[in-house]
């Protein structure tokens, strides 16, 4: 079906005359600007969410999962404007993450799923330190293993894009060094570092500051301190959840225009009990309240959150009801802004010829409603 749309499009400037057949986009021309009120539309190429734990009680590192659960996930993202996201596979036994890479590996290459930019591994070789380790589990954190890396590796079958990781642990700046040159990206989590260490690890190849303000303990040092450091690099690009809990929404405005809005991505940090009904649960051995659209540690209160359970397309409005910045600039740090540090820039720039997939927004009385989404596969 061919669909004809008047909208606007992220970064660019002024109106446009859209086409869109299936997914591809036929026609796009400027043109101009409504001279009385029209809905407000955004053409755009989906969201881009590059920290996917799990979601619909799918836990991506859970020892059950199946390549009909990734499917799962990845068509309920899609349903949500997400049309590129990376599986995140987080702290566990080395054999389950073993085998769930396989399992990963098996979805993207039998195209099961074709949404998947990467694999992100998120934990594993993280801070033991309560507090700077969050929920991640204790007994399987450990220092940075080589021999390890390339048995997952080959198991994703070399799909593994970004690992997350602490550069304070023994053997850390060379591995991220290794990571460089195998083409993997490096971010830093759940850590506590110094700034003479974190530049280290950036000038062996990390550049991202994953969940920023998140993974870290509630008592630092006003001024020497993980945030402050990785805020003010301005080599490191940043991850910010936007769900109203992680970070409060006056402290997101400061760190993101601190960090700058063209090094800053939204994720969404999904955990696998995203779409469940409200209640008590239980992951990685603790004890959990969803409740209100958090997600919290029971015996905690509300001072430690376990993954978040918005999915992106909610972030992006939170930012811009609450957090003072335009619903535009949310879905660049959405969408644009992790294409940018992942390196697949071209995939979201909109032309005639361009093949999709597409996701038209409406935003209208600060609601982020997602009108079409337009992938049609194969």
């Amino acid at each position: 079906m061919v669909n004809h749309t008047y909208c606007r499009i992220p970064a660019r400037t002024g109106y446009f005359s859209a086409t869109i057949d299936c997914d591809r986009l036929i026609n796009l021309s400027p043109a101009p600007a409504p001279s009385e009120p029209v809905e407000e539309l955004w053409l755009t190429p989906g969201l881009f969410d590059i920290q996917v734990n799990g979601m619909l009680g799918h836990n991506l590192s859970g020892e059950d999962l199946s390549v009909s659960q990734v499917v799962e996930i990845e068509r309920e993202l899609e349903r949500r404007g997400v049309t590129r996201w990376c599986p995140t596979v987080t702290t566990q036994d080395p054999v389950i993450v073993e085998r769930n890479l396989n399992i990963l590996r098996s979805a993207i290459e039998e195209n099961a799923v074709q949404n998947v930019h990467c694999i992100h591994l998120e934990g594993h070789y993280i801070s033991a330190e309560d507090g700077y380790r969050g929920v991640h589990m204790k007994r399987w954190v450990r220092d940075p293993d080589p021999e390890e890396f390339d048995r997952w590796q080959a198991a994703a079958g070399g799909h593994i894009g970004l690992f997350s990781l602490a550069p304070e642990r023994e053997g850390a700046l060379e591995f991220i060094h290794k990571l460089k040159l195998e083409g993997v990206k490096t971010a830093l989590v759940h850590h506590n570092s110094g700034y003479e260490r974190i530049r280290s690890a950036i000038a062996n190849g990390a550049d991202l500051a994953t969940h920023l303000v998140n993974g870290c303990a509630s008592m630092i040092h006003r001024q020497h301190n993980v945030i402050w450091a990785q805020l003010s690099l301005d080599d490191l690009w940043a991850s910010f959840i936007a769900d109203g809990y992680h970070i409060p929404y006056y402290t997101l405005r400061a760190v993101i225009r601190a960090k700058g809005k063209e090094r800053s991505i939204l994720v969404s940090d999904l955990a696998y009990l995203s779409g469940f009904p409200e209640g008590e649960y239980t992951k990685n051995d603790l004890t959990v309240v969803l409740k209100d659209g958090g997600l919290w540690v029971k015996s905690e209160g509300t001072n430690l959150l376990s993954g978040a359970i918005k999915t992106l397309n909610e972030g992006c409005e939170y930012l811009a009801v609450h957090a003072g910045f335009t619903i535009e600039e949310a879905l660049v740090l959405a969408s644009l802004n992790p294409a940018r540090y992942m390196g697949a820039e071209y995939k979201t720039q909109l032309y005639p010829g361009y093949k999709g997939p597409l996701v038209l927004f409406s935003w209208k009385d600060q609601k982020l409603i997602i009108k079409e989404v337009h992938n049609c596969h194969g």
